[in-house]
């Protein structure tokens, strides 16, 4: 179930009181090591050049050091912000420095990586974050107009020289202008020093072999894209290649060598390519294994029940979530933090930390932290029979969580909700360094708080805990309830907040999901009939009749925005897709014989068959697609907004351009693989939910189909897809350093996903670390252990003849 290297990491870290250790043998970064240079030319070198080539700007000074190193030095706080930035301090740190190189329309094309040289010296420093950005004034411009593209962070290890490796074939360099080498100035914590110094001593660039893929949905030639955690004993097992130079293929056991199956590899044409394509379902014996092709050999996984194949990753992202804690030290990445984050109501103030920090940027969301908390407690209920051990320390880290959500809550429908941090903070109230708390009595954040509530308040051991939660649930929703019936859907959504996109049937699935468990925890038939009433207008969001294609058939099952039916329910960055099928789900099961329960089943059923249908667009992957798009979405300004935060004038003609890329359905309706996006992008929220859907749906109907659908998208994340790349930090292979500017690289972190470049609908994933594709983010553990609870359920509680 778990190795015996992590089983002793689990028990030396106090079974997740202190980080995991983290492993890079199996990093991106060490296999960039080992690839051969075959040419190269010097930008600079400290001790062939002076440094007269730099110049310098932002906060601090530039120097040579002794051994002819450039250098810069800036104090670790200032004592004011930026000029611009706002007078509260939101999203804002104390500056930034750089060193800048300048060049004269240099074409770099030859050459696909990026070799420097780098030395920091933050004193006290948790993280030794460091960013280069590149200028491109060829027929691609860089950075783009969102500052996403061009732009690529490092966690260096403090101290010492670092060679860092970057990966450059897809970044447009036909005109190079500018390299900047810098940081950001993010600010004290308790055991940070005065200065930070970064020192720079070579810069190359070079021709290497075997570069590896960063764009498209065609693996590197003759590499096995296959899931690295594994595969459940009764699901599909498939894996994905092209160009291997053999017709046949075996499943070799780790443990004994020898082949346990030889079969075909097939050739699929999809709408994505051509790939070969290796199944082995009919291997059903648990163990390790690998695949072995000609010459080609992939590295090992598991095949047996989730608990076997998901156990390790279950751990590593609570590790993870540990990690993100905010308001308590956690050993080797922050002491006690953000105790200066205030929230201010009605006369009294509150130290707005505790829970998660919600990304990399360690600021700070309710409702992030009250999901995470409730898949925490999720996963507890169906651990518990499995693994004690893993069971108590869900239990503990969600009562952390549940903490933070009774901390913040005021009592009166108001609620602490967000804090735009993204700096460390000395801890000390009144001085210039501290941040607001947002604080609001929206409708949305108590429902979707209440239904949290009401299912956490059974699952306490705590009895007098329970009874009050369940009791807070009540009022919360009453809260709820009171605002929404006087304001509607015309509440205004809070800008920042992570609810901002929420759209009116959603926020119906949510209150009905809300209504649905204070009614099975009270059986006061008031939820029950709320229940109902909000569940009709999910309902009457649905696509029943069918959108009919030009082949015949048709697309139903999907949710629109709301009730008008002109906008269908995306999302590009945070998810909710799986409120919808929990909604539908709880209702059914709460009042099977109600007189629309046939209706709420159809429903589910629905949603189903849509899934099936969407898999097929992004086969032999397992990523399932965003969904479709209506060509005149873009008219609907209020919706649009809603959807897209910080974008510009052109936003309206690049979400057509964008549709162009996708694949037209009929007329008018066009599918996107990925969705319609901008300045936010990553998938990773986006499968997770969705794959939830599915997973709450085929546990519901005892679908096979729809539990596969449910897994791939866990796969999908841990290297079943084009770049070979686990997106989780330390499970599987060739994970690579994340966006994580102020606490490092975390075991079992996880980004916000894959992206796709410009207006393309194409997986794009290079090795650049950037906001927002490969911040991390503490949701998304949440989601992954909430799939995993189903999953889990699947293999406890039904037997093969169930299905």
């Amino acid at each position: 179930m778990l190795s015996e290297q992590l089983l002793r990491d689990i028990k030396q870290s106090g079974y997740i009181h202190r980080p995991l250790p983290r492993y890079t043998k199996h990093s991106l970064e060490e296999a960039q090591k080992q690839l051969k240079v075959l040419d190269s030319r010097i930008l600079y070198c400290a001790s062939e050049m002076d440094a007269s080539s730099w110049t310098f700007t932002g906060v601090g000074e530039m120097k040579v050091d002794p051994d002819q190193s450039v250098s810069i030095t800036s104090p670790t706080v200032m004592p004011h912000w930026p000029e611009g930035a706002p007078e509260d301090g939101d999203y804002v740190n104390f500056g930034e420095a750089w060193l800048v190189q300048r060049f004269h329309r240099e074409n770099w094309e030859h050459f696909n990586r990026i070799a420097i040289e780098l030395k920091a010296d933050f004193q006290g420093t948790p993280n030794t974050y460091v960013m280069i950005k590149f200028r491109n004034e060829g027929i691609i411009p860089i950075p783009d107009i969102y500052f996403r593209e061009g732009v690529h962070g490092i966690n260096l290890s403090n101290t010492g020289w670092n060679m860092i490796h970057l990966n450059i074939a897809d970044l447009p360099r036909d005109e190079i202008t500018e390299v900047e080498i810098g940081y950001f100035i993010n600010g004290k914590s308790h055991a940070t020093g005065d200065s930070m110094k970064l020192s720079v001593k070579s810069i190359q660039l070079e021709l290497v072999d075997q570069q590896e893929v960063t764009k498209g949905w065609l693996p590197s030639p003759r590499e096995i894209i296959f899931s690295h955690s594994g595969y459940r004993t009764d699901s599909v097992k498939t894996a994905v290649a092209q160009q291997l130079e053999t017709e046949h293929f075996q499943i070799i056991s780790e443990n004994s060598g020898q082949s346990v199956y030889t079969g075909t590899i097939d050739y699929v044409e999809t709408g994505i390519g051509e790939f070969q394509l290796m199944e082995f379902t009919e291997v059903t014996a648990e163990g390790r294994y690998y695949i072995q092709a000609g010459d080609i050999t992939s590295h090992p996984f598991t095949i047996g029940s989730s608990v076997q194949v998901w156990h390790a990753s279950i751990w590593k992202a609570l590790n993870f979530v540990f990690c993100e804690r905010c308001g308590y030290p956690v050993p080797g990445i922050h002491g006690t933090c953000h105790a200066d984050i205030i929230a201010e109501h009605n006369g009294t103030k509150l130290a707005f930390h505790g829970g998660w920090h919600d990304a990399g940027d360690v600021s700070q969301q309710l409702i992030q932290t009250a999901e995470v908390t409730l898949a925490l407690f999720e996963l507890a209920e169906r651990i518990g029979p499995i693994d004690e051990d893993l069971y108590l320390r869900l239990l503990e880290e969600g009562e952390w969580g549940l903490d933070f959500l009774l901390k913040t809550r005021y009592g009166d429908g108001y609620r602490a909700t967000s804090a735009g941090i993204t700096r460390w903070t000395d801890g000390r109230i009144g001085n210039m360094d501290d941040c607001a708390a947002r604080v609001h009595n929206q409708a949305y954040e108590n429902f979707y708080c209440s239904g949290i509530e009401a299912f956490i308040h059974s699952r306490l051991p705590d009895e007098a805990l329970s009874r009050r939660l369940l009791e807070i649930a009540k009022e919360d929703f009453g809260y709820a309830f009171d605002v929404f019936s006087e304001a509607g859907f015309d509440q205004k959504p809070i800008f920042w907040e992570h609810t901002y996109q929420t759209s009116e049937s959603l926020f119906m699935a949510t209150a009905s999901w809300a209504a649905s468990m204070l009614y099975k925890a009270t059986q006061d038939e008031f939820y029950a009939e709320k229940a109902v009433e909000f569940i009709r207008y999910v309902e009457q969001s649905q696509e029943t009749e069918g959108i009919s294609l030009q082949d015949g058939t048709s697309f139903q099952g999907f949710f629109y925005r709301n009730t008008d039916k002109k906008v269908i329910q995306h999302f590009n960055h945070q998810a909710r897709e799986h409120l919808y099928l929990q909604a539908l789900v709880t209702v059914h099961e709460t009042q099977p014989h109600h007189k629309e329960a046939a209706r709420w089943l159809q429903s589910i059923e629905a949603y189903g068959s849509y899934l099936k249908k969407l898999r097929l667009y992004t086969a032999p992957y397992p990523m399932i697609s965003s969904g479709l798009y209506h060509v005149d979405e873009w008219l609907d300004e209020r919706s649009f907004g809603h959807q897209h935060l910080l974008v510009d004038e052109r936003a309206h003609d690049d979400y057509k351009l964008q549709l162009q890329e996708g694949v037209q359905l009929t007329k008018g309706i066009y599918l996107r693989r990925f969705p319609v996006w901008f300045s936010f992008k990553g998938n990773n929220a986006i499968v997770l939910s969705t794959g939830k859907a599915a997973s709450i749906a085929g546990q519901y109907l005892k679908d096979p189909e729809l539990l596969d659908i449910a897994e791939g998208q866990l796969q999908w994340i841990v290297g079943k897809n084009p770049f070979g790349q686990s997106l989780m930090y330390g499970e599987g292979y060739r994970y690579a350093q994340q966006y994580s500017v102020l606490s490092g690289e975390m075991t079992g972190e996880l980004p916000v996903g894959v992206q796709t470049f410009g207006n393309e609908d194409v997986p794009y994933w290079p090795q650049f670390n950037n906001a927002t594709y490969k911040e991390v983010w503490v949701g998304l553990a949440g989601k992954w252990m909430s799939l995993l609870a189903d999953l889990y359920t699947v293999d406890t509680f039904f037997t093969e003849e169930s299905f």
